[in-house]
């Protein structure tokens, strides 16, 4: 049969400039790929955890840690950049399909993002857990660094995003550079001014670095005498922004060296003398007469109010409780949801372990003398977020019921999946904590052992804890100052 138009041999010859186009292509995304993993393990292992150490020496400021992050991402967006310029030079594709090469592996990253942050919850808090061990995998490079920059943001989950897009910038640039590398000047040759870019970026960094390093620090309180200080989970964004502001070290690394322990073991450290001072709510009667059996006299110091909330899934249809409600709930006189305008479903009512903070909160202010029911060991939550999870995790009937403090529940352990219950018709918020509407408002105390002489380290923190810029700390730190209580 003729073709006298020539239409099957062209046919034939698109499909042929496809394929000539389509192999070139994979292979250059494969071995981008190929690079990336060598690149990622070759790098965590040799340099990535040599500068999360260098990020949390001492005398590091919040300054030279920005500077050392910048720096850090400029140099890796340099390597990627060195390798789109060498494979532009290498391959014969055009420059698009060339940056293209990075497509699949944007797309792998952004795949593995997703599913870590629906594995989540959505939620900051959670950012570092299973779900994301993949992505760490894939960005391994990256993992040390952002570990050391989450307390610089409350949406980790965005850096992790942007280290996928680090590489494939960098790769991109480099192709467009060395595809178009030059502008001619009046003489006809090459004006290759992205190296002075390159360069003057580079020594700027190093300049500002080295400056920041080196300027001199005037701490209130010098680390080496910082007092030994423990305390409540909800405390530890306050705790950690006092010893960031009290000693001058960035807060990467008051993060990172601030440990607290729970509510009790706070109390029994500072009762065996292993803490100086600790940030919790009131004692429980356990703690009491630990207190006493060992000849110690406890000083409790208010400085802030939070909110003890109850806490129900998005789903259920319950849009308050009163006092009354919660108490004949928690002594085991009212069992169902029906009961309070609910469904028809049992109130699965978790509660704290013995002795916690909020479990000792929901005994001695929530139940005013009435007894609680013993619940089975199933609901009874040893950690504070565990408390959240479990409400936002229960069945598909959504009949859980739980209780925390505000600051935790809404900003370091947020749910989306979970809602404040209003109390006696009052909203949990700040604004009502400031007021005193809300009816049960919890103190953060300053707790430390009465008769002994503190320190100076220790009556310096003392002061500034109940001066003006303590004030600040504490409101920054989540809790409503006493001073700006109405």
């Amino acid at each position: 049969m003729s073709d006298p138009k020539g239409v099957i041999a062209d046919t034939e010859k698109g499909a042929s400039v496809r394929i000539a186009w389509f192999w070139p292509w994979l292979g250059g995304t494969f071995m981008f790929g190929l690079f990336s993993v060598m690149f990622n393990v070759i790098w965590s292992i040799v340099v990535a955890s040599n500068v999360q150490l260098l990020l949390r020496h001492e005398g590091v400021t919040d300054t030279a840690v920005i500077v050392m992050l910048v720096l850090y991402a400029w140099i890796v967006g340099l390597i990627f950049a060195a390798y789109g310029a060498l494979s532009a030079r290498i391959s014969s594709m055009h420059k698009l399909p060339l940056m293209l090469t990075g497509l699949l592996s944007l797309l792998c990253g952004l795949c593995l993002w997703i599913v870590g942050l629906q594995g989540s919850g959505g939620q900051p808090a959670e950012v570092w857990g299973g779900s994301w061990e993949l992505f760490s995998l894939y960005h391994a490079w990256a993992a040390p660094v952002l570990e050391v920059l989450e307390p610089y943001t409350q949406h980790s989950e965005i850096w992790f995003l942007l280290t996928v897009l680090l590489p494939i910038a960098g790769m991109v640039i480099g192709v467009e550079v060395d595809r178009y590398p030059a502008v001619t000047d009046k003489d006809g040759k090459a004006d290759h001014r992205w190296q002075w870019v390159v360069v003057s970026m580079s020594a700027a960094l190093i300049i500002v670095l080295t400056i920041a390093l080196r300027l001199p620090q005037h701490p209130y309180i010098a680390e080496r005498d910082f007092p030994v200080v423990d305390g409540a989970t909800a405390a530890i964004p306050f705790a950690q922004d006092m010893l960031h502001e009290l000693t001058g070290m960035s807060q990467a690394r008051a993060a990172h060296e601030l440990r607290f322990n729970t509510t009790h073991q706070a109390y029994v450290n500072l009762i065996e003398k292993k803490a100086d001072l600790i940030l919790v709510a009131g004692p429980s009667d356990e703690e009491l007469r630990l207190a006493k059996s060992r000849g110690v006299h406890m000083k409790l110091i208010p400085i802030g109010r939070d909110a003890f909330i109850f806490l129900v899934h998005q789903e259920n249809p319950v849009k308050g409780l009163s006092s009354e409600q919660v108490r004949r709930i928690y002594e085991g006189s009212i069992h169902n949801w029906n009961e309070v305008g609910g469904k028809d479903q049992p109130i699965i009512a978790y509660q704290r372990e013995e002795n916690s903070g909020s479990q000792t909160y929901m005994e001695k202010k929530v139940m005013e003398g009435h007894e609680m029911t013993e619940p089975p060991r199933e609901l009874q939550i040893g950690i504070m977020g565990g408390m959240i999870n479990a409400v936002a995790d229960f069945n598909k009937d959504h009949n859980a019921l739980g209780y925390s403090f505000y600051y935790f529940a809404n900003v370091m352990h947020n749910r989306q999946e979970v809602k404040f219950l209003p109390i006696d018709g009052v909203e949990p918020n700040k604004e009502h904590i400031r007021s005193g509407q809300y009816p049960f408002t919890a103190q953060l105390f300053v707790v430390t052992r009465e008769g002994e002489k503190p320190r100076p380290s220790l009556q310096r923190l003392l002061d500034w804890l109940q001066s003006e810029e303590g004030t600040r700390a504490i409101e920054r730190g989540g809790f409503v100052a006493l001073d700006s209580q109405e």
